[in-house]
């Protein structure tokens, strides 16, 4: 197994997952008023979230898949890394009342996305050299 690959097609997979929850809580609304607009706008913030991180990981993990097939530790512990943190982060999104609301996945899961994007970036730097 390929672990950046599997790291890749996890997060294009969560971003379908966060995709189809926006459609679908728009549907849901639309039929049931009721529902609150904060479910929608999670959704909505969720999702727009993982669309300004989850490209730029898969970008970084097939870039360096293909420099390095073989991937050692560091770049494997990266790659589960910055994964796991935007599962959590969209987690703990997803599980709050509002947005507005905190959660310890979603702090954490920002605390490992930002840490992996600038290790990621680091690393994509010093190979420029």
């Amino acid at each position: 197994m390929n672990p950046l690959l599997f790291c890749s097609a996890a997060l294009v997979l969560l971003f379908g997952a966060l995709s189809f929850n926006v459609s679908r809580m728009r549907r849901k609304r639309r039929g049931a008023p009721e529902i609150p607009e904060a479910e929608v706008v999670k959704a909505i913030r969720a999702h727009g979230n993982a669309s300004e991180y989850i490209p730029l990981f898969v970008a970084m993990f097939l870039y360096l898949n293909a420099a390095q097939p073989s991937p050692g530790v560091y770049l494997v512990g990266l790659a589960v890394l910055a994964t796991v943190s935007r599962f959590a982060h969209a987690a703990g999104m997803l599980v709050t009342a509002s947005v507005a609301e905190g959660h310890p996945l979603r702090f954490w899961g920002a605390i490992g996305t930002y840490f992996g994007l600038f290790a990621l970036g680091l690393t994509l730097l010093l190979r420029a050299f």
